[in-house]
């Protein structure tokens, strides 16, 4: 009301002048939105209580491993993180668990190298390999797409040592 009080008395003066009315309320509307401008920046989205903050388990550590060693990393164990391998090299995707963890429709792919499938976009069992040797052009481009995505998205683990990719790098 103060504030409201001393912009009145100062425009009832300055009504003689539209230059100085239309100032005046600038400087009003700006002094106002300073004074009740809320900062979004200092405020940070916090779960509900009705939510829960999703919990990873730690990452993988960066080293190379074997099939067999990747096997262990399928999504079934909540506790381990979930990898996958494309054209050899070893992926944790555990922060995309709604797509590769238990029950996800990509978890077919976790726990191998899945170039096949990936290039082919299948979920076909028989394409959940790493053989690509017999691929047509736009099937490697769709893999080398797959493997950029990851690359951007997701940490590398590290390579399979004994993987059976067969196509080229």
């Amino acid at each position: 009301a103060l504030v409201v009080d001393a912009m009145s008395s100062i425009t009832i003066g300055a009504l003689e002048s539209p230059w100085l009315t239309f100032l005046c309320t600038l400087v009003f509307i700006i002094i106002a939105r300073r004074v009740f401008a809320v900062d979004n920046r200092s405020h940070k989205a916090t779960p509900s209580e009705d939510e829960e903050e999703e919990v990873f388990p730690d990452p993988m550590p960066a080293g190379d491993m074997t099939r067999r060693e990747l096997a262990k990393y399928d999504g079934s164990d909540e506790t381990k993180p979930i990898l996958i391998a494309a054209k050899g090299v070893v992926y944790d995707v555990t922060r995309g668990r709604d797509f590769y963890g238990k029950g996800g429709p990509y978890n077919c792919f976790t726990g191998i190298d899945c170039s096949r499938a990936l290039g082919k976009v299948s979920l076909d069992k028989e394409n959940l390999c790493a053989d690509v040797k017999d691929f047509a052009a736009s099937e490697r481009d769709v893999l080398n797409d797959w493997v950029a995505k990851f690359n951007t998205k997701y940490p590398v683990v590290g390579k399979l040592t004994d993987g059976k990719y067969n196509g080229k790098f």
